[in-house]
C-alpha cells in the first residue's frame, strides 16, 4: 500500500470552563434575533480574541513540553490530495460518491476512499509520485484524471460529475446486488440484498444478515456482543443497540456495517490502545436523509387478570445535518425497548450477596463487579413501562458537531422463581438448596449522554464527552428457601426484604490534540472525572429454622440497615506520536489516575419495648475505605504496509491499592504492584475481501469495594456473604484471531473467530459450608446446611471461545442460508471448605437461519441453535453432568390481496438434562391478521393472540465453582388485542434509491484502520 498514516481525525482538547463559555455563546447564536447585529459582530469579534489567545497559550505549552523534539513545519497540512465531488446540475455534493487512486506505473495498485456528507474526500500521507485519480458514482459517468504528487498537498477542487441515465439502467438489469464485502476491518452488508416485508424494522433486517444474532434483548456480531450503534457514523441514543434497531425502518436503510470501534484515546491518537467495542453502523438511504419517519401505535385487549394495553410510537427529523429522534412507549406487555442500564439500574454500593438466590455460594464475584443493593433485575416476570427517549446531532457551523440522548425509564416489575441448586460439597452428600421468591420492583431512571467535538482549526481540536445518570427505587422480596441433605431437611428460611434505594453516577471527559506540520506527528491531552453516589433504607424480617442434632431451633430477625456509598474517580492522560519513516509511528503516553471509594453500612435490630430500630448491630455495621491509583508508561510502535499492518506495544504500570477500615476495628492494608503489560496486534491482507487479525492483550483489574469490604450480609440467613480486604489485583491475558473473507460474486461470507484468556490471582469463591455439624468461621458460626461465601485470589482461569458462520445465497429457492458452529470452554477456579475445586464448562452450538429473499409480501425467516453443554468439576465427579437446549423459531410474514396481512411466529425451547421439574419442552405461538387502511396504506388495524397455546415459560442454566443451579420464571402469557398502528413517511428530494449499489464507508474516520 502506498499509502500510510495516521487515518483518524485530528482533535485538541481546550479547558473545559472556557469551551463550556464559547459553547454557551453558540447556543446563543442558534436563537434568532437573540442580539443585535452591532452586539452580533462584537461577541464574534470578542470570541475569537479569546480562542486565539487560548489557542496560543496551548500551543506554547506543547513547545515547552517538546522543547527536546526538532520538527519539519510543511505549512500545517500534511501532503496528500483533496477535494470535492459535486452533481453538475445543481452543484450539490455527492455523498458516497466512490474515490480510486492508483500508481500510474501499476493501476492493480490502488488506494479508495468515499465522499463525505459535503462531498469531500482526501487521500492523506501520499508519497512522491505520479497517479490516477478515479471518481464514480452510480448513475453518473467517471472522471479520471492524472495527478502529480511532490512536497506540497495537491487540491483537486471542484469535480463535478454528469447525469448517464442509459448506464444505470443497464447496471440495475444486468448487476445483481451482492450481500456483503469486505473493507478492511469492517465487514459490510447491502441491505437491499435481504428482502423484508414493508413493516419491518432494523432488528428484522439484521437478523437475516450471517454472523448476526438478536436473542433476549442482547444483539452479537460474528460471536460478540453488540456495545454500540451509531446510524450514518453517529451516536444513537447512546450505547443502547435496542433503541436503534427496534425503531429504525428497515426501508430506510442501504447498507449495515460491523466493524470493532476503538476507544476515543485511539480515535484521536491514531494509535490502537487495544479497547474496542463490537459496534454496527446503519447506513440510510440518501433520498432519506431529509424529512420524517416513524410510526405511532396503541393496542388494547382483554385479560383474565389485568387488562392489556400499548401505546407508543417513534418519530424521526431528518434535516441535512440535523437529526432529532423521539420514541416513547407504556405498556404493560414487558416490551422494554431501552438499554439493559435503564432496567437494572446503576450498579455500586453495599454488597446484597445471595439475595433471591444470586451470588451466594460463589458465582457472583468476577473482577470488578458484583451484584449489588443497586442492581435491580427486571428481566424476568411481567412489567409496565413508561419510556421517552430524545437523540438530537447536528453541525453548528463549519467547526462544531454535537450529540446527545435523554432517556426516562419507570418500570414496574412483578417476577415469580423458582430456584434448584446443587452444591459441590466437599464430602460424598449432596445437598441441594430451593427457593421460590416473589420480587415486586419499582424502578425510575433518568440517562443523559452528550457527546462535543469542536474543530478549532486545521491543527486544533477538542472533544467533551459528559454523562449523567439518576436512579430511584423501590423493592420488595418475599422469599421462600430450604436447605437439604439427601433429601433430609436441614435449615428453612421465609423472609421479606424492602429497600428503598437511590443513585447518582456522573462522569466526564475531555480530550485535547494538537497536529504539528509533520504528518502523523501530534499531541493529546485528554482528562477523566467521576462521581457516583448510592444511598438507601434497607428492612429485613425473616424467620429462619435450623437442626441442631434432633433439635430444631427457630430464629427471627428484625433489622434495619442505612446504606451509603460514595465514590470519585480522576485520571490523566498524555500521549505524543511521532512519525517513523513513511509508513511508522512511535507513540509515547503516561497515564495516571485515581479511585477512591467510601462505603458505610449501618445494621440496627429492633427494639420490642423502643418500637423502633435503636440496637446497633456491630458484627452487620462496617465503615470502610478504598484508594486505587496508578501511573503508567507506555510506548507503542505502528506500522502500515501494503499488505501488514502490525502494532507492538509495552507499559509499565504501577499500582497502589489502600484499604481502610475504621469499624467495626482498625484495619489498614497497603499493598503496591508493578506489571509489565505487552500487547501486540496484527493483521494481514491477502486481498480487499480477505483478511486476518490477530491480537494480544494483557490487563490487570483491581477488586471492587464490594468485595473488599468485611461486612456480614445476611439478607439470605442461610447463604451469608462477606468481603475480603486481602484481595489483590488480578492479572488477564487474552489472545484472540479474526479471520473475515467475503466474495462479491458468490454472495459468500465466511467468518471465524478464536480468542482465549488466562488470568492469574483470579478472584474467585471461597464458600464454607456446615454439612455434618456447626461450622465456626472467625466470629461466625454457621448452623448446618448454612453456607459463607467470600471472594479470594485463586490462579488457574481460564477460557477458550469459537466461533465460526458462512451465509450464501440460495438461489433455486430464492432465500439465505446461514450457518454457524460455536464452541466454549470454561474452567474456574474456587474453594469448598479449604479444598480446591476446578468447574469446567464446555458447550458446543450449531446455529442455522434460513431467511427468505423473495419479495416484500412474501417474508420468512427460520432459525435454530442447539447447545450441548458438559459441566465437570474435580472435587465431585459424581455432580458431574450434561445437558442440552435448543430453541427454534419460525416467523412468517404474508401481504395478499386488498392490503391483507397474516403474521404469525413460532418458537420452541426444548431443555433435556436439566434437575427434576427444569426439564422443559414448550412451544410460543403469536398469530396476527391485519388490513392496511388508507390509499398510501400507511394505517393499519391488526388482531393479534399472544400465547395461543399458553406454554409460555423461562428457563436459565448457571454454572459456578461451588455449584449448579435451574431457574424457572414465569412471564406473561396468552392474552388477544386490536391494534392500530400509522407508518409516517415524509422525505424530501434527494438521490434516490440508485445508490443502493454503491460501495462507500460511512464509518467516522476514528473507526477505521
Amino acid at each position: 500500500m502506498f499509502l500510510s498514516g495516521n487515518k483518524g481525525i485530528d482533535i485538541i482538547q481546550l479547558d473545559q470552563d472556557i469551551f463550556l463559555f464559547g459553547l454557551f455563546f453558540f447556543l446563543k447564536l442558534k436563537i434568532k434575533g437573540f442580539w443585535g447585529k452591532k452586539q452580533l459582530i462584537e461577541k464574534v469579534q470578542w470570541l475569537n480574541i479569546k480562542l486565539t489567545k487560548m489557542k496560543y497559550a496551548l500551543t506554547l505549552f506543547c513547545l515547552l513540553v517538546l522543547s527536546s523534539v526538532t520538527y519539519a513545519q510543511r505549512g500545517g497540512m500534511p501532503s496528500g490530495i483533496f477535494g470535492v465531488v459535486l452533481d453538475e446540475k445543481d452543484q450539490s455534493p455527492l455523498i458516497g460518491a466512490h474515490a480510486a487512486l492508483k500508481k500510474a506505473e501499476n493501476e492493480e495498485e490502488e488506494v479508495a476512499t468515499v465522499t463525505n456528507e459535503r462531498g469531500m474526500f482526501f487521500f492523506r500521507d501520499v508519497a512522491k509520485g505520479n497517479y490516477i485519480l478515479e471518481i464514480s458514482y452510480l448513475g453518473y459517468a467517471s472522471h479520471r484524471q492524472e495527478i502529480t504528487v511532490g512536497d506540497e498537498p495537491v487540491r483537486v477542487g471542484r469535480i463535478s460529475l454528469k447525469e448517464g441515465a442509459t448506464q444505470l439502467d443497464e447496471v440495475v438489469v444486468k448487476e445483481k446486488l451482492p450481500q456483503a464485502k469486505q473493507i478492511g476491518d469492517t465487514t459490510q452488508y447491502n441491505a437491499g440484498a435481504y428482502k423484508t416485508n414493508p413493516d419491518a424494522n432494523a432488528e428484522d433486517l439484521i437478523k437475516k444478515m450471517p454472523g448476526v444474532v438478536v436473542s433476549g434483548g442482547q444483539v452479537q456480531a460474528q460471536g460478540e456482543n453488540v456495545g454500540k450503534i451509531l446510524v450514518d457514523g453517529r451516536e444513537f441514543f447512546g450505547n443502547d443497540p435496542q433503541a436503534a434497531l427496534k425503531n429504525l425502518p428497515a426501508e430506510v436503510i442501504q447498507k449495515i456495517q460491523v466493524f470493532d470501534q476503538q476507544s476515543d484515546q485511539s480515535q484521536f491518537t491514531g494509535v490502537d490502545d487495544g479497547n474496542t467495542v463490537k459496534t454496527i453502523n446503519i447506513i440510510t438511504k440518501s433520498n432519506m436523509r431529509n424529512g420524517q419517519f416513524g410510526k405511532i401505535y396503541a393496542g388494547y385487549g382483554p385479560d383474565d387478570d389485568e387488562n392489556r394495553y400499548k401505546v407508543g410510537g417513534s418519530v424521526n427529523f431528518f434535516n441535512k445535518d440535523m437529526r432529532l429522534s423521539v420514541i416513547g412507549q407504556s405498556n404493560n406487555i414487558n416490551q422494554q425497548n431501552f438499554a439493559t442500564e435503564d432496567l437494572l439500574g446503576v450498579v455500586g454500593g453495599s454488597s446484597r450477596g445471595g439475595r433471591g438466590g444470586r451470588g451466594g455460594g460463589g458465582g457472583g464475584f468476577r473482577g470488578g463487579g458484583g451484584v449489588s443493593d443497586f442492581m435491580v433485575s427486571a428481566q424476568n416476570g411481567i412489567a409496565q413501562t413508561h419510556a421517552l427517549g430524545l437523540n438530537y446531532s447536528d453541525k453548528w457551523g463549519e467547526k462544531i458537531e454535537v450529540s446527545g440522548s435523554y432517556f426516562f425509564n419507570q418500570t414496574e416489575n412483578d417476577a415469580f422463581t423458582n430456584i434448584n441448586r446443587d452444591f459441590f460439597t466437599s464430602s460424598d452428600s449432596s445437598q441441594v438448596y430451593r427457593e421460590n421468591n416473589v420480587i415486586n420492583s419499582k424502578n425510575i431512571n433518568h440517562r443523559l449522554n452528550m457527546l462535543i467535538d469542536y474543530r478549532i482549526s486545521e491543527t486544533d481540536q477538542i472533544r467533551i464527552r459528559p454523562r449523567l445518570t439518576i436512579q430511584d427505587n423501590d423493592g420488595f422480596d418475599n422469599t421462600n428457601g430450604t436447605t437439604s441433605l439427601e433429601k433430609a431437611l436441614l435449615n428453612s428460611t421465609s423472609s421479606e426484604y424492602l429497600t428503598t434505594l437511590s443513585a447518582v453516577d456522573f462522569s466526564n471527559n475531555i480530550m485535547y490534540r494538537h497536529r504539528f506540520g509533520e504528518s502523523r506527528r501530534n499531541i493529546s491531552l485528554s482528562l477523566t472525572t467521576g462521581y457516583n453516589s448510592n444511598s438507601g433504607d434497607a428492612f429485613l424480617v425473616s424467620q429462619n429454622s435450623f437442626l441442631r442434632g434432633n433439635t430444631i431451633i427457630r430464629d427471627t430477625l428484625n433489622q434495619y440497615s442505612d446504606l451509603l456509598s460514595d465514590g470519585w474517580n480522576l485520571s490523566a492522560n498524555l500521549s505524543y506520536s511521532e512519525p517513523i519513516g513513511e509508513r511508522g509511528n512511535l507513540q509515547i503516553q503516561y497515564r495516571a489516575s485515581t479511585n477512591k471509594t467510601d462505603s458505610d453500612r449501618e445494621t440496627y435490630d429492633y427494639d420490642e419495648e423502643a418500637e423502633d430500630y435503636i440496637l446497633f448491630n456491630t458484627p452487620l455495621s462496617n465503615v470502610f475505605e478504598s484508594n486505587y491509583s496508578t501511573q503508567q508508561v507506555t510506548t507503542s510502535f505502528m506500522n502500515r504496509g501494503k499488505k501488514i499492518f502490525f502494532m507492538l506495544r509495552l507499559t509499565g504500570e504501577f499500582a497502589d491499592l489502600k484499604n481502610d477500615q475504621t469499624f467495626p476495628y482498625l484495619l489498614e492494608y497497603d499493598r503496591n504492584f508493578f506489571n509489565i503489560l505487552p500487547m501486540g496486534m496484527l493483521r494481514y491482507e491477502w486481498t480487499r475481501q480477505k483478511n486476518l487479525r490477530m491480537f494480544y492483550r494483557t490487563n490487570t483489574q483491581e477488586p471492587s469495594i464490594t468485595q473488599l469490604q468485611e461486612v456480614i450480609d445476611n439478607t439470605n440467613p442461610l447463604q451469608l456473604t462477606t468481603g475480603n480486604s486481602s484481595l489483590l489485583q488480578s492479572f488477564q491475558h487474552s489472545v484472540n484471531l479474526r479471520y473475515s473473507s467475503t466474495n462479491t460474486d458468490k454472495s459468500t461470507v465466511f467468518y471465524g473467530y478464536l480468542s482465549g484468556g488466562v488470568t492469574n490471582r483470579y478472584i474467585g469463591t471461597q464458600t464454607y459450608i456446615a454439612e455434618d455439624e456447626d461450622l465456626t468461621i472467625g466470629d461466625v458460626v454457621l448452623p448446618r446446611g448454612a453456607q459463607l461465601s467470600r471472594p479470594v485470589n485463586q490462579d488457574g482461569y481460564w477460557n477458550l471461545r469459537s466461533f465460526v458462520t458462512l451465509g450464501l445465497p440460495l438461489n433455486f429457492m430464492k432465500t439465505n442460508l446461514n450457518l454457524s458452529l460455536s464452541g466454549n470452554y470454561t474452567r474456574t477456579p474456587g474453594l469448598i471448605n479449604e479444598l480446591s475445586n476446578f468447574a469446567n464448562n464446555s458447550t458446543l452450538g450449531l446455529g442455522v437461519v434460513l431467511s427468505s429473499n423473495i419479495s416484500e409480501k412474501v417474508d420468512f425467516t427460520l432459525s435454530s441453535r442447539s447447545n450441548m453443554s458438559y459441566v465437570a468439576n474435580s472435587l465431585r465427579s459424581d455432580l458431574n453432568q450434561q445437558y442440552f437446549n435448543q430453541n427454534t423459531e419460525f416467523g412468517m410474514n404474508l401481504i395478499f390481496g386488498p392490503g391483507i396481512v397474516f403474521r404469525t411466529s413460532m418458537a420452541n425451547q426444548l431443555y433435556s438434562g436439566l434437575s427434576d421439574d427444569f426439564n422443559q419442552n414448550f412451544w410460543l405461538w403469536n398469530a396476527a391478521i391485519a388490513k392496511k387502511l388508507f390509499k398510501n396504506q400507511r394505517g393499519e388495524l391488526q388482531l393479534s393472540v399472544f400465547d395461543l397455546l399458553e406454554q409460555n415459560n423461562s428457563i436459565q442454566r448457571n454454572i459456578t465453582n461451588a455449584y449448579i443451579e435451574d431457574v424457572e420464571s414465569a412471564v406473561l402469557q396468552r392474552y388477544v388485542m386490536l391494534t392500530f398502528t400509522y407508518q409516517l413517511r415524509n422525505f424530501g428530494q434527494g438521490n434516490a434509491d440508485q445508490d443502493d449499489n454503491r460501495g462507500r464507508d460511512r464509518r467516522p474516520p476514528w473507526g477505521r484502520q
